[in-house]
C-alpha cells in the first residue's frame, strides 16, 4: 500500500510571505492541520502546523509577521510510492505529525497526516480493504500511532 493510496491530495498551500494570520484562517477554513509552505516556482520550502500557530498566539507573534519567520523549514518529505510503514517510519522517528509528498519535480501532490493514518486503521478495524497490495497489520499501525502520540518506544 503506497502513499498515494490514503494520502489527502487537498493542500492548503502558502507562500512564505503570507502573514501567520492569513495561514491559520486558511486552515481553519479546510479544516487541515498543516499549510505547505512554497515559493514561486511551487517548490516547497517549509511547513506551518497548528503546533507553530499556537506557539504564535502564546508569545504573542504580531498576526501580520509573515509564515517565513514561524514555519518549519526543514522539512521531510516522501515519494507518492512510499510505503504506509516506511512514511510512518518517518513521521515517528523524526516525531511529527504531517508528512508532505512531492513528486520528482518537488512539487507537493499530497500529505499523509496521523489523522489520515488513523482513518485508515479504522476502516481496517471494521473489515474493510483498501486494495489488493493492503497487507497491513492494524495492531501494528495502532501501535505505531500510539507511539506518535505518547513518544512511547
Amino acid at each position: 500500500m503506497e502513499l498515494t493510496d490514503v494520502m489527502a491530495t487537498h493542500v492548503v498551500t502558502v507562500s512564505p510571505d503570507t502573514q501567520v494570520g492569513d495561514a491559520a484562517r486558511r486552515m481553519v477554513e479546510a479544516d487541515v492541520g498543516a499549510a505547505m509552505v512554497v515559493d514561486e516556482a511551487g517548490d516547497l520550502v517549509g511547513v506551518i502546523t497548528e503546533r507553530d500557530l499556537m506557539r504564535c498566539v502564546s508569545d504573542g507573534t504580531d498576526p501580520t509577521t509573515p509564515v517565513c519567520d514561524r514555519m518549519t523549514s526543514h522539512v521531510l518529505t516522501a515519494a507518492p510510492e512510499t510505503t504506509i510503514p516506511e512514511a510512518m517510519a518517518l513521521m515517528v522517528d523524526g516525531r511529527f505529525r504531517h508528512l508532505p509528498v512531492v513528486n520528482g519535480d518537488g512539487h507537493v501532490v499530497g500529505v499523509i497526516s496521523m489523522r489520515d493514518l488513523m482513518a485508515y486503521t479504522s476502516l481496517r478495524l471494521r473489515g474493510g480493504n483498501l486494495g489488493h497490495d493492503d497487507d497491513l497489520d492494524p495492531a501494528e499501525v495502532i501501535a505505531t500511532i500510539f507511539r506518535m502520540r505518547t513518544g512511547a518506544a
